[in-house]
Order: C-alpha cells, then structure tokens, then sequence
C-alpha cells in the first residue's frame, strides 16, 4: 500500500511537471502583428497566402486587399518570426499562377509591422515599417497620425493642417517615405481635421484627407488611436482609379 501511494504521488508530481512546463511553452509565444496595405495602383484586387508560393484553392473565402482602402481584416496576427507570404492578383487562380510577391518576413515577436505594397504590377515593390505606434493616456485626449507616400515615382511632397491657417506638418516627404507619429487634440466638440498633400515645389494641391468624428463623445472612434494617412495614385493624373488621392488606415 505504501510503495502504491509513493507510485501515485510520483505519478501527480510527473504529471505536474509535465503540465508546468507545458504552460510555460505556450507562455513563450509571442505572436507579431501584421497590416498589409495594397498601394499598387494598377492592381485592384491582391489576396494573400502565408503558405507562400502554392496557388491558393478556394479565392472566394480569401481576404481581398483592396486598392488603396483599408479594412481590419488585413490585419494579421503572425506566430512565426519567419513568415512565408505569396500575394496573388485576383483572379488569378490558375494552378500555375505566381504570386505577384513571394515574400519571406522577418518579424520580432511582439512587434508591430505595416507591409505596404508599392509599384506597378509591372514593377512591384514593398516598403515594410516596424514602429511601436504611441500611448494616449485619458487626460491628454490625443490621437496620432503619420504620414506614407505610396504614389507611385512621385516628387517630395508636403502635408499641410488646415484650420484658422495653413501650418506644414511634413515637409518633403519622398515616395516610399513614411514620417513618424505626430500627436492631435481629440477633446469633445473637437472640430474635423482636414490635411492636404502638396507638390513640395510646386505647391499644387495633389490630394486633401480629412479626419472626421474626432469631438465625439462615447463612441469615438479617433480618441486614443494612431492613423496612417497615405497618398496613392499616380503623378499628374486627376480622375479614375489611378489619381492621386489620399486614404486613411486604422493602425492601433
């Protein structure tokens, strides 16, 4: 009876062990975030596979990044630190396809990625950007927004705050460049913040993006988050899908 008892305490205490360590295993992973913005202006439609490089069988279920518009569900959360990515036009769904982009991610654990994808499909390319987005505490009341050139061989560009003035937030901004976050009142009645994009040189007006909905009480959906504000299209032209025009994404 008693070497039974010492069999079953030894048996609890293995058992406890094993379980312990378990946790701890599952503790260890530390997922990355990851949002892809589709910038290519002559691609309307692209879908993901982080399988890689297979064709992908049932595009109908697929998450569609859409041309310059952004929705939550590209927004990925990723356990590996190297992440396999083949992005495919749609539809594009022969078994012989290729990816229009056959990436490879390096991603730390815990940290927050934005992957734009920039070009033309002729020319695709990427522009990844790791950045911890800023805090807003309760009392400062504050939201945060940055600032991406996505359109496609464009000159430097300015962006301007309009309000009883105009006062420049960034100043040259080149294609494929992205500032870091700036902070903005966010106080109840609070007006809309209106930002446009400028030819640095020039000063022609290339695109205005305005932030509404900032003053608003329970509900708010600007309050305490960080925004990318990015400007598509292509160079000089001012009408269809591919003029140059600016877009908001919902970062964190």
């Amino acid at each position: 009876m008693k070497n039974y008892k010492m069999s079953f305490i030894g048996a609890v205490c293995l058992f406890s062990i094993a379980l312990i360590s378990c946790k701890k295993t599952e503790q260890q992973i530390t997922t990355s975030s990851l949002t892809v913005v589709n910038g290519i202006m002559d691609v309307n439609r692209m879908v993901p596979n982080f399988s890689g490089t297979t064709p992908i069988k049932y595009y109908s279920g697929s998450i569609p990044l859409m041309y310059g518009a952004f929705a939550d569900n590209c927004k990925f959360s990723i356990e590996k630190t190297e992440q396999p990515l083949g992005i495919f036009k749609y539809p594009d769904t022969l078994p012989s396809s290729k990816p229009l982009f056959n990436l490879m991610l390096h991603l730390k654990p815990g940290s927050i990625n934005s992957l734009f994808l920039v070009g033309t499909a002729a020319k695709p390319d990427t522009m990844m950007v790791t950045t911890i987005p800023p805090y807003h505490n309760d009392r400062d009341s504050t939201f945060g927004v940055r600032f991406a050139n996505l359109s496609y061989l464009s000159k430097p560009v300015s962006i301007y705050l309009l309000s009883e003035s105009s006062r420049k937030e960034i100043d040259g901004l080149p294609y494929k460049g992205i500032s870091g976050y700036k902070n903005y009142y966010a106080g109840l009645e609070t007006g809309n913040y209106t930002f446009e994009f400028r030819d640095k040189e020039t000063q022609a007006l290339l695109a205005t993006a305005v932030i509404d909905g900032v003053g608003e009480g329970t509900g708010n959906l600007r309050r305490y988050r960080n925004f990318t504000i990015a400007l598509k299209g292509l160079p000089g032209v001012t009408s269809g899908d591919q003029k140059q025009d600016a877009f908001l994404i919902n970062d964190y």
